[in-house]
């Protein structure tokens, strides 16, 4: 499934779709009358797929502004929570299965056969609980990852925010500088000015009192 050029609230709904889908489909095997250990693998299956279809739904709302999440965020629980409960049933209904089998094995064996029997069922609920732990483990790890993600999306916002900010900042300090610029050019021009007017007041008086001189001279 493409979702190239799609929103996030169709992609949303979407895996809201899929979600349902799986869920109705593992309640079909979970609800068989005579569900074999095949049938209950298929379930959790299903419920595995669900799973990440909520994981891929959390990752889409946490792209949302603040004020849009809550909503979504709280209908995300209840999927959660539907999950959790398909897999304890599907676990009861394991049990169930595993007793039956061994039930219907140790029919007319001996009472060590019977106590070997009994120990294997033992062993592979055992086996099994290990493997809800470790497949509980990497859904754990995933979440974080997950997390992790949706903060480092935040983060990358937040820099960008920032970079735009300092370029406007570096504009009003290029404008004020090439304002600063045009100040000292002026100030220069008008001190040049300055000191040409007074070198032609002194050549002025200077020829005055030039003047004066000759004329006192002259007159004597």
């Amino acid at each position: 499934m493409s979702h190239a050029n799609v929103n996030v609230s169709e992609l949303f709904a979407e895996y809201e779709a899929d979600f349902h889908r799986l869920l109705a489909e593992a309640d079909e095997f979970l609800a068989a009358s005579c569900a074999s250990a095949a049938a209950l693998g298929k379930a959790d299956r299903r419920l595995t797929e669900a799973d990440q279809a909520v994981k891929q739904m959390d990752l889409e709302v946490r792209a949302l502004p603040p004020e849009a999440r809550q909503k979504l965020q709280e209908k995300i629980k209840g999927f959660k929570a539907s999950v959790s409960e398909r897999r304890k049933q599907k676990e009861a209904r394991n049990r169930e299965v595993l007793l039956g089998d061994a039930s219907a094995s140790v029919l007319g064996k001996s009472a060590d056969e019977h106590g070997r029997a009994e120990d294997m069922n033992q062993s592979m609920m055992d086996a099994s609980r290990k493997l809800q732990e470790a497949k509980r483990t990497v859904l754990d790890s995933e979440q974080i990852g997950l997390d992790v993600m949706g903060d480092l999306r935040l983060q990358r916002e937040t820099i960008e925010r920032s970079r735009d900010n300092m370029g406007k900042v570096g504009q009003n300090y290029s404008m004020a500088g090439k304002t600063l610029e045009g100040m000292l050019a002026r100030a220069d021009q008008n001190r040049r000015m300055v000191s040409f007017i007074a070198v032609c007041l002194i050549a002025v008086l200077m020829l005055f009192m030039m003047s004066v001189a000759f004329y006192f001279i002259a007159g004597g």
